[in-house]
């Protein structure tokens, strides 16, 4: 039964298009039936358990995406189905979607998709990667969706650091201005702060500053007790 019950749903549904078979799913269909037979006293025909499928299509087809979501490769129509009939899992499990994405020409539709899932269903960091363009930025500088070793330059450039530093250097008071250029480094996350003010278990980066980022904060004091100076 089961297997009658797969050779249609697999037409019913044209899953053919993404090269799956009967075999494929006759796994998760066993599985239906047997829940059915077990909540029934008397056997069900196939057709009442096609309908029950059909009637519960979404499930179903989760269920295959999830499936398809354990194969180390994946076709470019496989991945679209995942895409569109299980978001949650796809953006859960993006490094794998990812990696497999990467593999497949023309999946840039996907890789796009796949970073706002990631955000609505994953684990995103606040820092962009500059090499896939996911937050997923760690604090050892590695990112967690393409495995990238990111350069320190690089990333400052992604997000564009020499304007947050600017805009941090304007609201600042000395003793963080001072305190930042004896470390030579600040911790970026949500926001720009030095080091100090970073919590134990809290996400942050460490980006050392360049002579040239440096000498930005020094001008900035300066300008700070030039305009002291002045009042007094």
């Amino acid at each position: 039964m089961a297997k009658e019950v797969a050779e249609s749903i697999i037409d019913r549904l044209n899953l053919d298009y993404i090269g799956l078979a009967p075999n494929d799913v006759l796994d998760i269909i066993e599985d239906i039936v047997s829940g059915i037979v077990e909540s029934r006293a008397t056997p069900p025909s196939t057709e009442s358990i096609i309908k029950n499928i059909m009637y519960n299509k979404k499930l179903f087809l989760k269920a295959v995406a999830a499936r398809l979501l354990e194969r180390d490769t994946l076709t470019l129509e496989q991945l679209e189905f995942i895409i569109a009939n299980a978001e949650d899992l796809a953006g859960r499990m993006a490094p794998r979607v990812y990696r497999a994405a990467r593999n497949v020409a023309n999946s840039d539709h996907i890789i796009d998709a796949l970073k706002h899932l990631w955000i609505q269903y994953g684990n995103p960091t606040p820092l962009e990667c500059p090499y896939c363009g996911f937050r997923g930025v760690t604090p050892d500088l590695t990112c967690v969706i393409c495995g990238s070793n990111i350069d320190e330059e690089k990333l400052k450039e992604k997000i564009g650091f020499t304007r947050l530093l600017e805009s941090f250097a304007s609201t600042a008071d000395p003793p963080m201005l001072d305190e930042i250029l004896r470390a030579g480094y600040v911790i970026i996350g949500e926001d720009l702060k030095p080091p100090s003010m970073h919590r134990r278990g809290e996400y942050g980066v460490q980006l050392y500053l360049s002579r040239t980022e440096r000498d930005l904060l020094r001008r900035r004091l300066a300008s700070i007790f030039s305009g002291r100076s002045r009042l007094s």
